[in-house]
């Protein structure tokens, strides 16, 4: 087999970068001239398109000729179908490409549509940063430095494209620098720790910025690396939906087997008894919900909440005790803290452990702490005030509400409490009303959830349904989620008859037509073969009308 690239020793390939490089089309256009193309042991590589500073939309116009060198340049014009004007071979081994003037520069893929070319803002490994303009004015200079360094370039071309599909295409996807600086920095981490605290840490990376991507390029990166490809490498989430999630992200890692006949994924560890298939030393890739390591044998979770119960786990065995298992939770801090988390640790002493962090003070210790780390202290971090000025997020503004509540007939409820629970110890019966018996009943509460969707309901009419924009509801339950969409259900029609009632001149029919076109519907886990009959409605009718689905879709489609 003969090897075009050599990763091992990225300094013996050659990388030559020649300006205005002519192609020959032989089409419309007898000939394109890119600006630039970077050749690595003569395979095209990248290709820079540069504009001067007083073009008129100079990033847009550089777009464009890129697209028009691919063939990839729509039009309306129905004569136009099947002219070619580029050259699509220029494009067949593409990693990525650059549009740019001035000072700034952005890079995307051959898919990628003009939002979707963002700037590189950073340089790792950090020695290469040295003597840079890190300033907003050198964006160029971080992305040549950040990209284009022979090492970090071949480390990208191996271990960072992604294919995935989308409908009926296929769309390209390479790392955004913060996943290229977070997956090195967990790489360093892992080879120069000593123990399974120093290996382990926390990423704090913000919604939205795809962290189960950064893991399946973290995972890629390790089968290529001599002392890091034999670890056994374990994904663990908290929910049900997340764990579809991850599963279907974690197919691009390779590693997911499935079953020949039902195709279902044989990775995911389906019980607790299953969590034994992680003794050996077998270098593979599990997926796992959090909950497997705090099953009562008996009874589930779920039963013993509704009866009152307070859970008491078992102490887990150990399951391995290999340095060479690596266990990347989601969401860690929403289950680290307790039974369950302390399971997974015992389960597997020596392991490195990364996560997603929790930073507040009412709890015991943060997750960095839980992490083997001083407080603060995080392998990579990319907050919400970054990703908005990548322009990777929208900034999100948030507008405070409070619901005024009480307990009418609060020494009727504390007696009812008392004779409930009299059997239980007064050391169960406040771990209960710790637990249960405070916050979940409160916030399911029929008359909360009632005033709330009256409140949602006015400021979702007033202000967003009419921009054309739907709403989401997250709720702190499945019965509470359940309860808010049969109360904003029974709230509509009161909305439109207020709406049709309203003088002409002050009706707005668009909002009007919106509001009579609205469903609410609810996208919940199920409970099981004993789930309230309210519950299975709900979920089966979003089920039927593929909820999440049209969610998506415009009003008028």
């Amino acid at each position: 087999t003969a090897k075009i690239i050599n990763f091992d020793r990225y300094d013996k390939n050659s990388f030559i970068a020649i300006n205005q490089f002519r192609v020959d089309t032989h089409n419309t256009k007898p000939f394109i001239i890119p600006d630039i193309v970077c050749f690595v042991n003569g395979l095209p590589l990248v290709v820079i398109e540069c504009k001067d500073e007083d073009v008129s939309e100079p990033m847009s116009e550089a777009f464009t000729q890129i697209q028009r060198y691919a063939n990839r340049r729509t039009t309306d014009d129905p004569f136009a179908a099947g002219i070619e004007e580029g050259c699509e071979r220029l494009f067949h081994t593409n990693l990525f490409s650059v549009i740019t003037h001035g000072t700034e520069a952005r890079c995307g893929t051959l898919s990628a549509d003009f939002d979707f070319y963002l700037n590189w803002r950073d340089i790792f490994p950090e020695e290469y940063a040295e003597g840079a303009n890190i300033e907003p004015s050198g964006r160029q200079e971080i992305l040549i430095k950040g990209m284009f360094n022979h090492e970090i370039l071949i480390d990208i071309f191996r271990n960072f494209p992604l294919f995935k599909q989308k409908d009926d295409n296929t769309i390209k996807l390479i790392c955004r620098y913060p996943q290229y600086r977070a997956v090195g920095k967990m790489i360093e981490r892992l080879q120069k720790g000593t123990d399974w605290k120093s290996r382990s840490g926390v990423k704090w990376h913000t919604q939205g910025s795809g962290k189960s991507l950064t893991m399946v390029f973290l995972v890629r990166k390790m089968r290529h690396i001599a002392d890091l490809r034999e670890y056994r490498i374990l994904m663990v989430v908290d929910r049900h939906d997340l764990e579809d999630q991850l599963a279907e992200t974690a197919e691009y890692t390779g590693e997911l087997r499935h079953d020949p006949k039902t195709r279902q994924i044989q990775n995911i560890i389906e019980n607790r008894q299953a969590l034994m298939k992680l003794e050996g030393d077998t270098a593979d890739l599990n997926l796992v919900m959090i909950h497997k390591f705090g099953e009562n044998k008996e009874y589930s979770l779920e039963s013993l909440i509704k009866s009152g119960i307070v859970p008491k786990y078992e102490s887990f065995t150990v399951i391995n005790e290999s340095e060479k298992i690596l266990v990347l939770i989601d969401e860690a801090h929403r289950s680290q803290g307790g039974e369950m988390g302390d399971n997974l640790f015992q389960a597997f002493p020596n392991a490195a452990f990364t996560g997603t962090p929790l930073i507040t003070p009412r709890h015991k210790a943060t997750t960095c702490e839980r992490f083997g780390q001083a407080a603060g202290d995080f392998i990579d971090t990319y907050k919400m005030n970054d990703s908005v000025k990548d322009k990777a997020t929208v900034d999100i503004k948030y507008i405070g509400r409070k619901s005024q509540d009480d307990i009418p007939y609060k020494e009727e409820f504390d007696t009812t409490f008392e004779t409930t629970f009299k059997q239980r110890t007064s050391e169960e019966r406040i771990e209960i009303q710790h637990r249960y018996g405070t916050m979940i009943a409160y916030l399911e509460s029929a008359d909360r959830i009632m005033k709330i969707a009256h409140d949602m309901m006015e400021h979702y009419v007033a202000n967003i349904l009419p921009n054309g924009f739907k709403a989401q509801v997250v709720a702190s339950s499945i019965l509470a989620a359940v309860r808010y969409k049969i109360a904003l259900e029974r709230l509509i029609p009161e909305f439109i008859k207020a709406s049709e009632e309203k003088p002409e001149e002050e009706r707005d029919e668009v909002t009007l037509k919106r509001l009579k076109m609205l469903k609410v519907r609810a996208v919940v886990s199920s409970c099981g073969n004993n789930e309230d009959a309210i519950i299975r409605k709900a979920r089966i009718e979003a089920h039927d009308d593929d909820a999440v689905v049209n969610f998506k879709k415009d009003f008028n489609e």
